[in-house]
């Protein structure tokens, strides 16, 4: 697989998932908040996340793409 594409799987989906596991999981056993408010504040974080990863993606495109041809 591509540096880029594994790079992206990465960022956009592997990491989201993770964080919204352990978001969930924490929120329900450690601090015994209900389903609806812990889902949302997860979801609310990992948007936040999503638009933030989502623009340094967008500005690092070309150096990703310069890494990967190159294979430096």
């Amino acid at each position: 697989m591509q540096l880029d594409k594994l790079m992206y799987l990465t960022v956009h989906v592997m990491t989201p998932g993770i964080l919204l596991a352990v978001g969930l999981l924490w929120g329900h056993f450690i601090r015994a908040k209900p389903v609806s408010t812990n889902l949302m504040d997860n979801l609310s974080v990992i948007a936040i996340y999503y638009l933030i990863s989502s623009v340094i993606w967008l500005f690092n495109m070309k150096t990703i793409r310069n890494i990967t041809e190159n294979g430096k």
